[in-house]
């Protein structure tokens, strides 16, 4: 009776469900069959050497499965990060290159836990419960996390083993007089495992979500990626890394196109809709020498100024659009796919000293009134090339006023 009251406690029918589940989850071999790359691009401030870490972690579900966007802020290993394709997330955060891996692998760890558990993070922040305004003795780095489809929240804690060694007694106290249960994971967790930290489970008996089902959940997890077992990406000098993803991403941009004739236009502009896209071009191609012209230009910009956002917004913004209407102005045959994906995309590795933040300001503010006089004498006079030309002209002003 006693096994069967704990298992139903943890979420299972009885003891022998808890059992064979458990079972189950231990000898069944799982195909990973999603593979997300996740790319942290370091410098050093006192060297300015820089670079870019890329690590690929293979996941039972895809990246978009796992978690939205949106919800990255919340998830402490993944908060600085942005998604930048179906399969691919990135950030810009460290000052070398071991740490830029470490903090690919902490993510890459989230990932592994949301992927078997089917939880997602929550800001909501472990409520302190103890009448005698004590929470879990020995918590640490804790998160809060919570099941869509139940809406039931369970909370994990990862301190170091060193510090709760001797507190095992005093945590499972708390517990007992609080109505929770604790328990802790065989799979070390997401924090630090490669420093000492572990991970415990801890959830409000009546209204938190079972533990057991997660436990079993985690089982699934093979290794934790850390380091030391990770498998990095190795991308030439001079070469720009693209994820399948991305490339996918980029062929689709190419290939659905709108079917119906736009429903009008004026002199000068024509609408136009694709993936992810919509608005009005202007009546009028540019020269593919050219768009690659301006696509070098502006991209040697970004690439030494991404500290500057008044800087890079607006010529990612002017990109980004001119990436748009390219596809517009020519079809497959004549722009193919090795000549599309070099025009505004794939940017430099190296940037020289002379060049980058402030020190290659005036290159830079020639470079922008070359690219707005090269768009300007290819396309007529109208307002989506006007647009343009005001977000380069307020990319200058931000270039002249940097200090």
């Amino acid at each position: 009776m006693g096994l069967d009251r704990a298992s139903s406690r943890a979420g299972f029918s009885n003891f022998q469900h808890a059992r064979r589940s458990l079972l189950a989850y231990g000898t069944t071999s799982v195909t990973f069959r999603f593979s997300t790359f996740i790319s942290v691009y370091w410098r050093d401030p006192k060297t300015k050497v820089s670079g870019n870490q890329i690590i690929e972690v293979s996941l039972s579900k895809a990246l978009d499965d796992i978690i939205p966007s949106r919800n990255y802020k919340h998830a402490r290993g993944l908060a600085y990060f942005t998604r930048s394709a179906s399969d691919l997330i990135y950030c810009e955060m460290t000052n070398d290159s071991s740490s830029a891996v470490a903090l690919a692998c902490k993510a890459a760890r989230v990932l592994q836990f949301m992927a078997a558990t089917g939880l997602q993070p929550s800001s909501k922040a472990m409520p302190v419960s103890d009448g005698r305004g004590s929470g879990l003795p020995g918590r640490d780095h804790g998160s809060s996390w919570f099941d869509p489809e139940s809406r039931r929240y369970i909370y994990v804690d990862e301190p170091y083993a060193a510090a709760v060694k001797d507190r095992q007694d005093e945590r499972a106290d708390w517990a007992r007089r609080n109505g929770w249960e604790v328990a802790r994971a065989i799979w070390p967790g997401m924090y630090y495992p490669e420093g000492g930290s572990e991970l415990y489970l801890a959830t409000d008996r009546k209204k938190g979500l079972p533990i057991g089902p997660v436990l079993s959940g985690m089982s699934r997890i093979q290794a934790a990626t850390v380091p030391e077992n990770c498998k990095q990406v190795h991308v030439p000098d001079g070469e720009y890394f693209r994820s399948p993803g991305q490339e996918r991403d980029a062929t689709a941009k190419v290939l659905k196109l709108k079917q119906k004739r736009p429903p009008r236009a004026t002199p000068h502009t024509v609408p136009f809709k694709m993936v992810m896209a919509s608005g009005r071009r202007p009546n009028a191609k540019m020269a593919v020498a050219t768009h690659q012209r301006v696509g070098q230009l502006l991209k040697d910009v970004l690439t030494a100024t991404r500290d500057r956002a008044g800087v890079a917004n607006r010529i990612g913004s002017v990109r980004s659009e001119l990436d748009d209407w390219v596809q517009m102005e020519y079809d497959h045959d004549a722009l193919p796919n090795d000549v599309f994906f070099e025009l505004y995309y794939r940017e430099r590795v190296t940037v020289p000293d002379d060049e980058r933040g402030v020190a290659g300001r005036e290159v830079h503010i020639e470079r922008l009134i070359e690219a707005k006089e090269l768009i300007g004498s290819a396309y007529p006079d109208c307002e989506p090339v006007r647009n343009l030309v005001r977000k380069l002209d307020l990319a200058v002003k931000s270039l002249t006023s940097w200090k």
